[in-house]
């Protein structure tokens, strides 16, 4: 081989050598942050957001955001920008269901009667179906007749009620509230509170339905999502606050009084991504929460809670490795085994359902993907709602798209056992609903039945639909006057005056809730909360109707521990058992109880110790041993 030929041979290895070595040390954060692929890596990756870490270091969350909201703010201001509007036109619109009662005045006259005319003066202008719409809603709004003014425009907006046999009126109530919101007993009253504006105000609900504001939460930056959880077991909802576009997320330890204290960086949760959702859950079943992490731009998370409070990530402990792209999140014991299992929407690639995988060891525990045996084939960031549609003990799920703007339909699917899950969409009366923006769960009367409100697209209907008894679905959107035409993105349903009527709080694109109280003639129903009690933990009512026969409800609080549950017709509750999430002797048991009353139920305190995880890695936060 001549000299000149072993040259050429030398330098192209070299060259390959060089990108082999790039291309590995991009991927493994040498020369500067990782890019995770779908392949689990063979050793603990490196943090994404390393840099960040070390270059706030010893700063307060606070502080953190202000430098971070300054710098990428735009030249000549550090506010945040403001959140997009909805269309002019429902601006202008009564704040009101359709058809729109007399005594509904439009909020503004003038630019409806503007977007009138402009049809008016063009006789030849035809309108595409879409300003079709717009123009019959304007035109309701004037309380004009629609088939005068505009001949080839058909009347749409005064709908006929569907069935005058459901009990139920949504009653608008007055509301200020904004911004992502949570509910939950965050006071040491039994109360139903209210935190809004993303975490920074917290409101207290009188009886008559007056809203107080605390102070406690004033200097806390808002956040895109807000979740409660008593992590620390001291009785005391704290709170989880997620940000987006790279800025900290925040734990807030409830100290009483309306005061909370940032622990974030204490407790070893600090970081920087685009976070998207996040849930608390006991994957374990030490009787610590743990919490689950998802963000568009970095790795999902879990943080196991070990007995000295700290949390540690172990996601790549568990091989639970999803590289990126979580939209959004959902936690349900679907397969009845006692531990928790999640669905992942995803954005850019399919949704993931984990079947929790339980193991005496730690490190040995973990999560199968069963979507792709589960009927789950969404694609792009669906989102789920966990419920029992038709009572049967076992946790069923509706999906929807992420967007209104997406035509795929809404999907339920009921969980046969096992989580075994099975289309029955058709057969429940809820085939064809597209355009779908969030989905809230509520037994509106109180039948033990949970009903469905479908949020819409901007200027299209809100829907309810009415649960009959788990055999199928009927529309009640204009008998129950919940056909609104903003476009709710999230809902949250509790009985905030302590009535025993459910009450639905919806956020729309522009922050602003709205609040919907049930009303009329609603069924029996009990208050259950609980203190101490297991994540996961379950309610079971044995109860008997007016022709003696008896059956059992059962219901799985969120992490407020406390619910709501009509008993329909029922004359006496038989029993209330309080379970544990693997079933088993039941934790309390009470007979013969009155219903249309508050049960506060006080678990005694069990012993929370466990070893701390035995992470032994110089990328990993250090833990502190009790």
């Amino acid at each position: 081989m001549s000299k000149r030929n072993l040259i050429i041979i030398l330098a192209g290895s070299a060259v390959i050598l060089t990108v082999s070595l790039g291309v590995t040390g991009r991927m493994a954060g040498w020369f500067g942050d990782p890019v995770f692929t779908d392949e689990i890596p063979a050793k603990r990756p490196k943090r994404p957001d390393h840099r960040q870490l070390e270059l706030f270091s010893g700063k307060s969350i606070n502080e953190i955001i202000e430098i971070l909201m300054t710098e990428t703010a735009p030249k000549g201001t550090t506010e945040t920008p403001a959140a997009p509007f909805s269309p002019a036109l429902l601006g202008m619109l009564p704040d009101a269901p359709l058809p729109f009662p007399a005594e509904a005045a439009p909020r503004d006259a003038d630019g409806l009667g503007k977007f009138v005319d402009r049809f008016k003066r063009d006789p030849a202008l035809i309108p595409t179906p879409e300003e079709q719409w717009q123009l019959n809603l304007a035109l309701a709004a004037l309380q004009t007749d629609q088939l005068k003014t505009l001949e080839t425009t058909p009347s749409d907006t005064h709908p006929a009620p569907e069935s005058e046999t459901f009990p139920v009126r949504l009653v608008p109530r007055e509301s200020a509230l904004f911004g992502p919101f949570t509910l939950g007993s965050f006071r040491e009253e039994t109360g139903i509170d209210v935190i809004a504006g993303g975490g920074s105000a917290l409101h207290s609900i009188a009886a008559e339905g007056a809203m107080h504001t605390d102070e406690g939460l004033a200097a806390v930056p808002p956040g895109n999502g807000v979740y409660p959880g008593d992590f620390d077991g001291d009785g005391r909802l704290d709170l989880f606050i997620t940000r987006g576009e790279g800025l900290p997320n925040s734990l807030l330890r409830n100290e009483g009084g309306g005061e909370f204290e940032d622990v974030t960086i204490a407790l070893g949760l600090l970081s920087f991504s685009d976070t998207t959702s996040a849930a608390w859950l006991d994957y374990d079943g030490d009787g610590l929460l743990d919490l689950l992490v998802g963000s568009l731009d970095h790795p999902l998370e879990l943080y196991h809670q070990t007995s000295g409070g700290i949390f540690q990530p172990i996601a790549w402990d568990l091989q639970l490795w999803v590289p990126r792209g979580v939209r959004t999140m959902a936690v349900s014991d679907f397969s009845g085994d006692g531990h928790p299992d999640f669905f992942l929407g995803m954005t850019g690639t399919a949704d993931r359902l984990y079947l929790a995988k339980p193991a005496g060891n730690w490190s040995e525990s973990r999560f199968d993907n069963v979507a792709p045996i589960s009927q789950i084939d969404r694609t792009d960031s669906a989102t789920a709602t966990f419920f029992d549609f038709d009572n049967d003990g076992h946790t069923d799920l509706v999906l929807v798209p992420h967007s209104a703007e997406k035509i795929a339909p809404m999907r339920l699917l009921r969980n046969g056992g096992d989580g075994d899950f099975s289309d029955v969409t058709a057969e429940a009366g809820l085939d064809n609903l597209t355009g779908i923006s969030a989905v809230g769960i509520a037994d509106l009367d109180n039948d033990s039945y949970e009903d469905l409100i479908i949020g819409t697209g901007p200027l299209s209907l809100n829907r309810v639909f009415w649960n009959r008894e788990g055999a199928g679905f009927k529309e009640v959107t204009i008998v129950s006057g919940g056909g609104y035409l903003d476009e709710p993105v999230s809902y949250a349903v509790a009985d905030l005056e302590g009535n025993g009527t459910p009450d639905i709080l919806s956020r729309d694109r522009t922050g602003k809730v709205r609040w919907l109280e049930a009303s009329g003639a609603i069924d029996s129903w009990v208050s259950v909360k609980v203190n101490r009690a297991p994540p996961g933990f379950r309610v079971v009512l044995s109860v008997r109707d007016k022709d003696w026969v008896l059956r059992d409800i059962e219901r799985r609080p969120g992490m407020d521990a406390a619910v709501i549950i009509g008993i329909g017709q029922a004359e006496v509750i038989e029993r209330l058992s309080v379970f544990p999430p693997e079933g088993g002797e039941a934790l309390h048991v009470i007979e013969k109880i009155e219903p249309n009353r508050v049960i506060v139920i006080d678990l005694p305190e069990s012993p929370r110790q466990r070893p701390v995880v035995p992470l032994h890695d110089k990328n990993a936060p250090a833990a502190t041993t009790p």
